[in-house]
């Protein structure tokens, strides 16, 4: 498909989609929130991923308020996050928007969202033209009752937006979180369909933009990411995350090396979506050696990971990351 610079004074602009799943308590206000952008020209994508409580009624009732609001409906049931979120953005009616944003049920967007990002974008696409493009932002973290608990989501996370050599960052860890992204058409073309192996949507577009093109970052929160208990994981404090008194360590530790492997295999993938739309992409080689440690031993992959220069931020991180090379047996991921 050949790469269409979108017409910004085009209604269709921006294309956003909603997952949407048991979201009954916060969903307005997101989607009121979304109504009141101060640019207008988007339309909203919204599936219910088999809710059991009011969220589809919700979303319907506001399709009908708001004829910008769409609901997609095709009964696959329950899907989870990354696979409701890449049946969304492969729907053919979204083919027509230069650009598409992610929203999550329970944010709430500042109202100049996505005016900011636009002019991000636009900026982006005259220092390169013709490129996969990806912005992301900060959000600022708030309570159940949008009461600040943290201006920062990175500083609070203890991460950080890499300007040089992202993907030596995003081979292991993502720093791009998917509700504060928007993507031009041009990285969607090349990153969909998003592979099973992918661990998330997110991480998928951010790797192919760092691969394919470029990624760029607004160091201003576009997005009040709302913290309750059903997200709590999604935005531990840093300190909290590495603390071992709190009992948690250990599953963490774990569900960190179940994620470490399976970025290797999402590397795999990553890899062989390069070889079929630019084989003589010079990143092709790192995102292989990366995909080939799932069958090296112990202290090859300690040694080959370091002269990659593939690393997790912070020297906590670092650490966590070694340890899972390290103390994981080569058979088990075989």
């Amino acid at each position: 498909m050949q790469y269409r610079k979108p017409d910004l004074k085009n209604r269709k602009t921006v294309g956003i989609v909603l997952a949407v799943y048991n979201g009954e308590y916060f969903l307005v206000q997101q989607l009121e929130s979304i109504a009141l952008q101060d640019y207008q020209g988007w339309d909203l994508y919204a599936r219910d991923d088999d809710s059991n409580d009011d969220s589809q009624a919700i979303v319907k009732k506001h399709s009908e308020k708001e004829g910008r609001f769409h609901v997609l409906m095709n009964g696959k049931g329950n899907m989870g996050a990354r696979d409701n979120f890449a049946l969304l953005i492969n729907m053919k009616e979204l083919t027509s928007y230069g650009y598409v944003a992610f929203s999550d049920q329970d944010d709430v967007w500042q109202n100049n969202k996505l005016s900011v990002q636009l002019d991000a974008m636009r900026k982006m696409e005259e220092e390169f033209p013709e490129s996969a493009l990806l912005i992301h932002s900060d959000m600022a973290v708030v309570d159940a009752s949008l009461m600040m608990i943290a201006p920062s989501f990175l500083a609070y996370q203890g991460i950080k937006h890499e300007k040089i050599y992202p993907l030596k960052v995003l081979l292991a860890q993502n720093f791009v979180t998917g509700c504060t992204v928007m993507v031009n058409r041009k990285l969607l073309d090349i990153a969909l369909p998003i592979p099973e192996e992918a661990l998330m949507h997110d991480w998928w577009l951010a790797l192919c933009a760092a691969v394919f093109g470029h990624i760029g970052f607004i160091d201003k929160p576009l997005v009040k990411y709302r913290q309750h208990g059903d997200n709590e994981v999604g935005a531990k404090h840093i300190g909290d995350f590495l603390n071992p008194i709190t009992g948690k360590w250990k599953k963490r530790w774990l569900e960190g090396r179940e994620n470490l492997f399976q970025s290797m295999k999402q590397a795999e993938a990553l890899a062989e979506r390069i070889r079929k739309h630019e084989p003589e992409n010079p990143n092709l080689a790192l995102v292989e050696a990366y995909a080939d440690l799932q069958g090296a031993s112990r202290w090859q992959r300690i040694k080959k990971i370091q002269q990659l220069g593939v690393h997790a931020q912070s020297n906590s991180r670092q650490a966590l990351l070694l340890s899972r090379l390290l103390l994981t047996s080569k058979t088990k991921y075989d």
